[in-house]
């Protein structure tokens, strides 16, 4: 069984993003940009829209508070800040989901913020335990399998990603070490060129691991 993920509404006000929604066609889950780094009430509301009309399952896509920067520059909060921020993000997509009758599967972190969580256990951890807080079954996203293991051995849900890169194939995913729970995309190409290998499917993380 596969997931395909993609991030989405990652717009705000006059600056669109008109293509990621063909993107989303292709993907078993979606990412709903929580307003931090990008996403807007109106356009994480098409987002949810989409994932009730297409059967997608939904991830919360947070990032540090850097509009100006697309959350892509780092910043040194502290564990109240950085958890303050998660649950803050967290909640509004939660309960935007709610009108769209949707739950949440998953967090996927963004940016600076998403590399920290794969590079710094004592922010892996600090996220988790906000995420905990909201929800003990939601799955943090992380693309370091060590960062995994650690969440998981602390009792913290996680799920592993890897990037579908140019000159990334199925097989060779297939044939990695340890199998990623999900793979994310950024290009409608590279989505295109999975999905006609195989079509991916919503999945439960907590049910299934190393699906692929």
């Amino acid at each position: 069984m596969f997931d395909f993920n993609c991030d989405t509404a990652q717009c705000y006000g006059v600056y669109k993003n008109d293509n990621e929604l063909e993107l989303a066609k292709y993907m078993s889950t979606i990412n709903v940009s929580a307003g931090f780094h990008a996403g807007d009430p109106v356009n994480i509301r098409k987002s949810l829209l989409f994932a009730s009309e297409n059967n997608v399952a939904l991830s919360a896509h947070v990032g540090y508070p850097d509009i100006q920067g697309f959350g892509k520059r780092k910043m040194n909060l502290s564990t109240e800040e950085l958890q303050a921020t998660v649950i803050y993000q967290l909640g509004a997509i939660i309960s935007y989901a709610k009108t769209f009758d949707l739950e949440l599967e998953a967090i996927r972190c963004h940016g600076a913020l998403k590399d920290d969580i794969n590079e710094n256990e004592q922010i892996a951890l600090c996220v988790a335990e906000a995420v905990k807080k909201i929800n003990p079954w939601l799955n943090i996203i992380v693309q370091n399998p060590n960062i995994k293991e650690l969440l998981e051995q602390n009792g913290y849900k996680a799920a592993y990603e890897v990037d579908f890169k140019e000159n990334t194939s199925i097989r060779e995913i297939r044939e990695m070490a340890i199998k990623p729970d999900t793979i994310h995309f950024r290009t409608l190409d590279e989505a295109k060129r999975a999905y006609d290998i195989i079509k991916p499917t919503p999945i439960n993380y907590n049910r299934v691991q190393g699906q692929i």
